[in-house]
């Protein structure tokens, strides 16, 4: 028997002819630019969206768009990662938010820094990882629930905002992706922040790997995240895993051929979030544009609507900076912008409408609380 989450009720509500995909939209890459130079110049190094584009994507259909943000920009060195925040950079953060939830789109807040600080330049491999006890350089876990709880607190009343907390850990104890994941959860709930949280795994959070070992290191004890993970808790019961895919030989993304055996490889995880009652977003997944990835890509989305576990979707990647960066579907300018898009993501997205874009950003592990439902999460409104 499927179990239908609050938000899957609420969704279903609206319309009958797709199953629960509640979240679908596109990254908008660009806060997270140039990494290199800190802080940098807005409108230069970095940019957090278009607004036109984000108009062109919400007019047509999607309803979500993940913002990948910097940490060592939010938290500069001189007063390292915790609640100090650089007020310049929040404000064009929370500017672009606020452009995006007043129009009634979901804003996944994404921490682009592989579960690392203090150094983004060589990103994903420079930087100290948080939490590494044995590093007198790294910030520590208390360091980063810290800002979590700081962050968390800003947007505690728009209930369109969901927590995307980290960005692909990798090469580091699975334990201690669980101990930070578990820390920020708790920092969130403790600073009163209600809305959906995204939990990501070791192993660049990759959805193929789940039930695999997350990197080559044996001394690092990078156990299966489906080993560990299953540990995580959320007193509000409002989390999702986070989990990427890419379609090229070594699933970098960073390959026009797609030669990956996409969706089978899902299989597996999607088999271990059925049996144990869990949801996942496919937040970050992008290919070639040519009709083997088109296929791919296609026949990748269809699984997740077809699984009743995978609740939303984020494409990789418009955002204003790109240029002619070959996954770019920012309108007028991406390369995919007259490909992918039109050819396979948007009618996936025209089967979703109407999709809710004033919605309690919810959704839960296990059961259904039938009073929160509807309307009720919708911009302004008082959470329970």
């Amino acid at each position: 028997m499927r179990v239908f989450r609050a938000g899957a009720i609420a969704a279903l509500a609206v319309s009958q002819t797709v199953a629960e995909i509640l979240y679908a939209g596109v990254n908008s890459a660009g806060g997270e630019f140039a990494q290199q130079n800190l802080p940098g110049a807005f409108g230069v190094d970095y940019q957090f969206i278009n607004e036109t584009a984000i108009d062109f994507f919400l007019n047509g259909g999607m309803n979500t768009v993940r913002l990948p943000f910097l940490l060592e920009r939010i938290c500069p060195l001189e007063t390292g990662l915790g609640s100090t925040l650089n007020e310049t950079y929040f404000t064009e953060l929370a500017t672009a938010v606020n452009y995006i939830t007043s129009k009634g789109g979901y804003v996944i807040l994404d921490s682009h820094n592989y579960m690392r600080y203090n150094d983004p330049s060589m990103q994903p491999f420079s930087g100290s990882v948080i939490g590494n006890s044995s590093d007198p350089k790294a910030a520590t876990t208390e360091d980063l629930a810290a800002f979590w709880a700081e962050l968390s607190r800003r947007f505690i009343v728009n209930t369109n905002v969901i927590f995307g907390i980290m960005n692909e850990p990798h090469d580091m104890p699975t334990a201690l992706v669980l101990q930070n994941d578990q820390a920020m959860i708790n920092a969130i709930r403790a600073a009163g922040a209600q809305q959906l949280i995204l939990v990501p795994g070791n192993g660049f959070t990759g959805g193929h790997r789940w039930l695999e070992n997350t990197c080559q290191d044996e001394s690092l004890e990078c156990l299966p995240n489906s080993e560990v993970l299953s540990a995580i808790t959320d007193p509000l019961d409002n989390f999702a895993f986070d989990m990427h895919l890419y379609f090229d030989n070594d699933t970098s993304g960073t390959h026009e051929e797609c030669t990956t055996k996409a969706p089978s490889n899902l299989f597996p995880v999607t088999t271990w979030l059925q049996e144990n009652n869990y949801t996942a977003i496919l937040s970050e997944f992008g290919a070639g544009a040519n009709p083997t990835c088109f296929e791919s890509v296609n026949d990748t989305i269809t699984h997740l609507e077809e699984s009743g576990v995978f609740i939303g979707w984020t494409y990789w990647s418009a955002g204003p900076l790109w240029g002619d960066y070959f996954l770019s579907i920012e309108p007028d300018e991406g390369p995919q912008a007259n490909s992918t898009w039109p050819e396979v993501l948007e009618p996936h997205v025209k089967r979703y409408q109407p999709m809710m874009k004033c919605g309690l950003s919810t959704n839960g592990k296990g059961g259904v609380d039938l009073d929160r439902k509807g309307l009720e999460g919708c911009l302004g409104a008082k959470l329970p």
